[in-house]
């Protein structure tokens, strides 16, 4: 707040100036102790609290505190606008979001476009003709061909040919969204959703502070463990078979356990399907 002051010097001339001070108070005592004179008039003269600098200055010629602090303010509020205005346009240029639905015109007629949600890794059930396919011809990028190898838990990883999708390649998979058509097969719209899921928890891995290769590394890794559950029950069953009963339990609880963690079952050996149909059960 800007006060005016009078006072009367040692000579006894009238003098009227203006001082900045919280309060009218604070102005007596400001113009006392720089002054040293005491004031015969104090009034307010604007509550305008951003001086020029030429009003700010003191008696070496240099800026107050109080003047950087308003030009700071001042530089701050006009970077806050810019900005603000730069976002603006750039919202107003900016195409609909990638989560929209959209359709498109096809010769096999209007196809509907949405946005897979993420699925957890587990055994797709359907056409396995058309599972394996789908790993090669759905996805144009070849990160998400990779990771396609990767959807269903203790399967064996084919080798992709000798393609190897670079960093480059996995940060615009990471950036686009994977999108089911409303004519695909219900095993593609699994594997897309899948591998969407492996993409956020690529994200995940990468924010935490991995790269690309670790993470590859520990889906072949965690890959080979579960071949491995796989393999062992095989491996066991087959040892049991010579007795029907103790191999048919198996069977029922090693699958058990493997279907919880997304494991595709063991197939009934067809030694233990006499015993099952003596049981009355059938496959």
């Amino acid at each position: 707040m800007r006060f005016s002051y009078t006072y009367r010097s040692s000579d006894g001339q009238r003098h009227t100036d203006e001082i900045e001070a919280e309060s009218r108070d604070a102005a007596i005592t400001a113009i006392h102790r720089e002054l040293g004179v005491k004031p015969i008039k104090v009034m307010v003269a604007s509550v305008s609290t951003t001086p020029t600098v030429s009003e700010a200055k003191d008696s070496k010629g240099t800026a107050t505190k109080g003047t950087w602090r308003y030009l700071m303010a001042g530089g701050i509020f006009a970077a806050v606008l810019v900005s603000g205005t730069w976002w603006l346009l750039k919202m107003a240029r900016r195409e609909a979001p990638p989560d929209v639905p959209y359709q498109a015109t096809t010769p096999q007629g209007t196809v509907t476009y949405t946005v897979a949600q993420p699925l957890p890794r587990q055994t797709i059930p359907g056409d396995r003709a058309r599972i394996e396919n789908a790993c090669e011809t759905t996805f144009q990028n070849s990160a998400e061909r990779l990771l396609a190898r990767f959807a269903e838990p203790g399967r064996p990883v084919p080798v992709l040919d000798g393609v190897k999708p670079t960093r480059a390649e996995f940060a615009v998979s990471l950036r686009e969204p994977i999108r089911i058509a409303s004519t695909d097969f219900t095993e593609v719209v699994d594997l897309k959703r899948i591998v969407t899921g492996l993409k956020r928890e690529m994200r995940a891995y990468l924010a935490g502070g991995g790269t690309v290769e670790g993470y590859i590394a520990e889906l072949e890794k965690r890959q080979r463990l579960e071949i491995s559950y796989r393999e062992n029950a095989h491996r066991r069953l087959r040892e049991m078979l010579s007795k029907p009963k103790e191999a048919y339990d198996y069977w029922l609880k090693a699958n058990a356990q493997l279907q919880a963690v997304g494991i595709f079952p063991l197939a009934l050996p067809d030694a233990l399907r006499a015993y099952q149909m003596s049981l009355g059960i059938d496959e």
